[in-house]
């Protein structure tokens, strides 16, 4: 997953499949976004407080103790119980929904290869559930030091590429368990083996502005042309 993540859908569109009252209206005034990269704060959904919200929340969590900010929330180390993750897992389970994510599959064997960009989405266009990770705190003000991390499987391999980590896709029904503050956590974190499989998804090319973070054109998703190998 190399860190941007697309989100063009309407609160409500995220929503309508987890909360139990979704006709409840949220307003967003950043709009549709269609190139979020870490660092920024993406639309979440979660129960942290026992109520369900949407919010916006930091995609990026520095743990005390490390040199770096982290944006991904490995699989294994959620599953061997690890540091840092077992200090959120359960009470930080949120969902972060997407309309899917970009990867860039190298065109030629050199060591810094052009790349083509590819946008991956349900086959169904349906929202996806994002299982991430969160450093919430009660009463903590909603800061990169209450970030949070999207979960990846890195030993599912990039759907273009053979070597790049891919965020844990939640079906709708697991991610309302996922964000369920009362669900066992060994049962939450056992969820995370189920996420959607590669057969979910559908891939096309996009162009390559959107390797800049600041194009926020919808036609960002919009198939192009492959670039043809060097």
């Amino acid at each position: 997953m190399c860190g941007r993540i697309v989100q063009k859908s309407g609160p409500l569109d995220y929503v309508e499949r987890i909360f139990p009252n979704p006709r409840r209206v949220f307003d967003d005034p950043a709009g549709p976004r269609y190139n979020i990269p870490p660092g920024t704060r993406p639309l979440t959904l979660h129960r942290l407080a026992g109520n369900s919200e949407v919010d916006r929340r930091w995609w990026i969590w520095p743990p005390n103790g490390s040199k770096y900010a982290m944006n991904y929330a490995r699989l294994d180390k959620i599953l061997g119980n690890r540091w840092p993750w077992k200090m959120l897992t359960g009470h930080g389970q949120i969902p972060v929904p997407a309309d899917g994510w970009y990867e860039w599959k190298a065109l030629n064997d050199e060591p810094k290869p052009p790349k083509q960009p590819y946008f991956i989405h349900a086959a169904d266009s349906a929202p996806l559930y994002f299982a991430a990770l969160s450093n919430w705190r009660p009463g903590a003000d909603k800061d990169e030091a209450h970030g949070s991390a999207i979960v990846t499987d890195d030993s599912l391999g990039g759907m273009v590429d053979i070597h790049d980590r891919r965020p844990v896709a939640l079906p709708a029904d697991l991610a309302i368990h996922w964000m369920d503050p009362d669900f066992p956590t060994e049962h939450a974190v056992a969820l995370l083996e189920h996420g959607l499989p590669e057969s979910a998804f559908t891939w096309h090319p996009v162009r390559q502005e959107v390797g800049n973070s600041k194009y926020q054109l919808p036609d960002a998703i919009a198939p192009v042309a492959p670039t043809a190998p060097a």
